[in-house]
């Protein structure tokens, strides 16, 4: 693998912003052509998949990107020195915006530009900006209009991200044809705006595209008879009470056995009775387990009982940690199930962050307390972590929990039909879509049989009418269902 710091550019801004396009030799004054990639792209931060020499690629539907920041890893949508992404889709510099800075970068017509932390007029901002520039001038994209989304939301060395291709085109933006280069670089500016590093440009051939997204046209797949099906569900502020149908139908379709919510701010006897009224058993009543942290419940078609602290606190904090668990007898054994809510927003290093660390490390302590008493193999954590910071507060949450004194498995939740693990999206929102809830169970005692998160609109119309669905069921919320069934080993 080459040096990832472009330590052979020359200029004094060298190692600042590393991509692999730099560094090169022999690929001529434009950089390589990198080859497409022969496996397709999983938007999760892992680049395993990449050829070392790749940058860019794309498929029938999406350019794929991927790129690392020298130095310490900082949060992209909160950052205090803003990212830039420039592309140069047509590779036309007769089109598009002429940047007279930096070295390299003139000889593109940029089309699409990607800001992260997008300069404002007291500094970098939050979240991602996107502008395209054509012959009218610039103008603002949103990226729910083009399907921009990248991985991992926290502070990462290494990042990935796609582009749908048949949303450039919706958006008026340039599309590259079946053969011809696309370029880009990146740069990097300081918290007054100045340009404090580069990229190489790099550059790719394109493969030919679909004029249409692409939408999956599958069944949900079934739960397995011996085993338990878990979901996990952040409702937006108890919309469930107000605008039930697309609960009920989403929920219905899942028949899940466990049901762990986030920001269901119903008492345990109101959630009881919206899902008895509105996802009815064949025999028996639903159960219901609620704490003194907001909106967090455990519902369960089988018998429960509390497990964990009634009200957990951290020091000098008014309002409880977002933390429930149960004691759940299902068929196939005892099932000790929480569900949590970690503190929003901030960045890595950040006050949030630190107090998601603390949260974390509360409810893992309130596990292990529980737990000691009763020893329970089964064992499944869920919920909204909010991992926008830095990613610990995942790994502090499931140190030492399983049954053999090892970490708890993350559950590997894709969404269903897509090469992307997203949980959480609002259209309009500064911040792109991104992963957000996560699943950790007892990998030594039980096994994933399957996992996903159910996006509607990925779903094809013939499959959502053999689910009876509707493609904006998972609109109702801005998480989607995360499922996860357990089995035992």
């Amino acid at each position: 693998m080459r040096d990832s710091i472009c330590r052979c550019c020359s200029c004094a801004l060298v190692g600042v912003l590393a991509l692999f396009a730099g560094c090169t030799g022999g690929g001529g004054p434009s950089g390589p052509v990198v080859p497409v990639l022969s496996q397709p792209v999983v938007l999760d931060g892992d680049i395993s998949e990449w050829s070392p020499s790749v940058v860019m690629t794309s498929d029938e539907w999406w350019i794929y990107l991927r790129w690392k920041v020298a130095g310490p890893s900082q949060t992209l949508q909160a950052s205090d020195e803003p990212l830039s992404v420039w592309l140069d889709l047509d590779t036309n510099p007769a089109t598009g915006l002429r940047p007279d800075a930096p070295r390299g970068a003139t000889r593109f017509g940029v089309d699409l530009e990607i800001e992260f932390s997008p300069m404002g007029d007291d500094g970098p901002g939050h979240g991602v900006r996107l502008t395209g520039h054509t012959a009218a001038g610039a103008r603002a994209v949103s990226h729910d209009s083009i399907n921009f989304s990248f991985s991992p939301t926290y502070a990462g060395e290494w990042y990935e991200g796609r582009i749908s291709r048949s949303g450039l085109a919706r958006a008026g933006l340039p599309t590259p044809r079946s053969g011809a280069l696309m370029t880009g670089m990146l740069v990097l500016r300081n918290s007054e705006g100045a340009i404090v590093g580069q990229s190489e440009p790099f550059e790719a051939e394109a493969t030919a595209g679909s004029p249409v997204p692409p939408r999956a046209d599958l069944r949900l797949p079934p739960k397995p008879a011996d085993g338990v099906r878990v979901v996990s569900w952040n409702v937006l502020r108890g919309k469930p009470m107000e605008d039930t149908g697309p609960f009920a139908r989403v929920l219905g379709v899942l028949d899940p056995d466990v049901v762990l919510v986030q920001e269901w701010t119903s008492s345990p006897r109101e959630i009881a009775a919206w899902f008895n009224a509105s996802v009815p058993l064949e025999e028996g009543q639903w159960e219901v387990r609620t704490t003194g942290g907001w909106g967090v419940a455990v519902v369960s078609r089988f018998p429960l009982e509390p497990f964990g602290h009634d009200d957990l606190y951290l020091e000098g904090e008014e309002d409880a940690v977002r933390f429930a668990g149960a004691l759940i007898n299902t068929p196939v054994g005892y099932l000790a199930a929480a569900s949590v809510h970690l503190k929003c927003c901030g960045t890595a290093g950040s006050s949030e962050d630190q107090k998601r660390i603390s949260e974390a490390g509360a409810i893992n302590r309130s596990m292990l307390e529980a737990l000691s008493v009763e020893p329970v193999q089964m064992r499944i954590i869920t919920g909204d972590l909010n991992l926008v910071g830095s990613r610990p507060p995942l790994d502090v949450l499931r140190n030492g929990l399983d049954a053999d004194g090892s970490d708890l498995e993350i559950a590997d939740a894709r969404v269903l039909g897509d090469a992307a693990y997203t949980t959480w999206r609002e259209d309009g929102n500064a911040f792109t879509p991104g992963r957000l809830d996560y699943a950790v169970y007892s990998g030594s005692v039980v096994r994933q049989a399957r996992a996903f998160v159910l996006d509607a609109r990925v779903l094809s119309d013939r499959a959502l009418d053999a689910a009876g669905l509707d493609a904006t069921d998972t609109d109702a919320s801005d998480h989607l269902p995360m499922v996860i069934d357990l089995m035992p080993n």
